[in-house]
């Protein structure tokens, strides 16, 4: 097993990064600033709170930005909804959903992460015998009828994708295929090379691992299958909402500033090795080659800061009308608050407080 496809635990015992807490600003200003705490995880699409860090944003608009890095986004939502945490990072789900309609107190105000065209973080997979057997498209993906497709979790996004593609292809991803979907990603790799699953959605630099191992080959990346698709957004209490509302807006301008460079960086790397290093000192792929070698397929931030509306709700259709893995339906008002991202853009635009 390479260094690469390490589990996940392995990775965050190696880095020690578990219940780790970043003080991202720094300097006698940030002592008079005010403090946001945020929960990130370190992943690459997570990448614009990095880069906004590192480059001092945050403290440029008087933000003391602390930065707790939670292995799995998960594990956000607790703290988020009891206040250990302002802003957390909150992928797009059936479990997002469903916290939802039964009460949960936040909502969702920027984009961390759309599949826009060459540039989704994720891709699906065929074992390497079946690409060689002649599945090699997506229509092709209906010879997976009756066989085990393998995704990190239900309800996710990945699942979201590879559901879609089959349906595509004229299957009913409810019940024409076995779902697995209580490995980790990394562990599904090496099941894909022992043959123990079929196709799976994957991250792309493990699809990408995968495929250098003779494992598996990428069929196709998300944003071909589900263009512009939402992937997570950064949400805040209701509570915060209303009584921090400037602190919001400021943390938001510095965000989509940082948002727009990041979409620059992971379209060309090897051009800004000093935003690269900011992203890796957080991320779990240290790799840097591997990073250019799946450039842009790091995601792309919304410039507007905006997160994909119609996306969201498209895929809270999926889960509840086709998988019934939702309960109750949540109105578009439920699950975002996008003034603060349009109030942000609108004083970006007019303070230029990064020049």
């Amino acid at each position: 097993m390479t260094a690469q496809v390490m589990n996940r635990r392995t990775l965050l015992r190696s880095a020690g990064l578990a219940g780790l807490t970043f003080a991202m600003t720094r300097g006698a200003a940030a002592q008079r600033a005010e403090t946001i705490n945020v929960g990130a995880s370190p992943f690459i699409n997570q990448g614009t709170i990095f880069i906004a860090s590192e480059m001092g944003l945050f403290s440029k608009v008087g933000l003391d930005v602390k930065v707790r890095s939670f292995p799995d986004g998960a594990l956000i939502v607790a703290p988020l909804l009891s206040g250990e945490i302002d802003i957390g990072a909150v992928t797009c789900s059936a479990a997002l959903f469903n916290a939802l309609s039964r009460g949960a107190t936040y909502r969702g105000l920027l984009c961390i992460g759309q599949g826009k065209k060459g540039r989704a973080v994720s891709a699906i997979n065929v074992r390497s015998d079946h690409y060689e057997a002649g599945i090699r498209t997506v229509p092709d993906l209906a010879k997976l009828k009756g066989k085990t497709v393998a995704v990190g979790a239900a309800g996710s996004i990945n699942q979201y994708s590879i559901s879609s593609g089959l349906g595509m292809a004229g299957l009913n991803p409810v019940n024409d295929v076995t779902w697995q979907t209580s490995v980790e990603q990394p562990d599904i790799v090496k099941q894909l090379g022992q043959k123990q699953v079929d196709a799976a959605e994957l991250t792309y630099h493990l699809s990408y691992l995968a495929e250098k191992q003779g494992f598996s080959r990428i069929i196709v990346a998300r944003d071909e299958i589900l263009p512009d698709s939402q992937t997570a957004m950064l949400a805040a209490r209701n509570e915060v909402i209303q009584s921090r509302r400037d602190a919001l807006v400021r943390f938001a301008m510095a965000y989509i500033h940082a948002g727009r460079l990041f979409n620059k960086v992971a379209a060309d790397p090897g051009a800004y090795p000093e935003q690269v290093a900011m992203i890796t000192k957080y991320i779990f792929l240290k790799d840097v080659n591997i990073l250019k070698a799946i450039s842009p397929h790091w995601e792309w931030i919304s410039e507007d800061g905006k997160p994909n509306v119609a996306s969201v709700l498209a895929q809270q259709d999926h889960w509840a009308d086709r998988f019934k893995l939702v309960e109750r339906k949540v109105t578009q008002a439920q699950i975002f608050d996008l003034s603060i991202a349009e109030v942000a853009a609108q004083r970006l635009a007019s303070e230029k407080p990064f020049g």
